[in-house]
């Protein structure tokens, strides 16, 4: 059985743990200078327009988004 025909609720463990084991060698992934640029960039944008918003207002905003 491949991937695509388990259940939904099996993929998401399977990406969940392999997720698991990527993030403990984060160390070895590299990670292109765009991805940094554009990281930075936005950080800066939202320290110069948000900086009196508090984290959990954005946290808020961000999951009434995925919804």
């Amino acid at each position: 059985m491949g991937f695509a025909e388990l259940p939904n609720a099996e993929q998401l463990r399977y990406l969940m743990a392999r997720w698991d084991q990527i993030s403990e060698q984060s160390d070895e992934i590299a990670v292109p200078e765009s991805h940094l640029s554009l990281a930075q960039a936005r950080l800066e944008r939202y320290r110069r327009n948000n900086a009196a918003t508090p984290a959990f207002d954005v946290l808020d905003r961000l999951s009434q988004n995925l919804k």
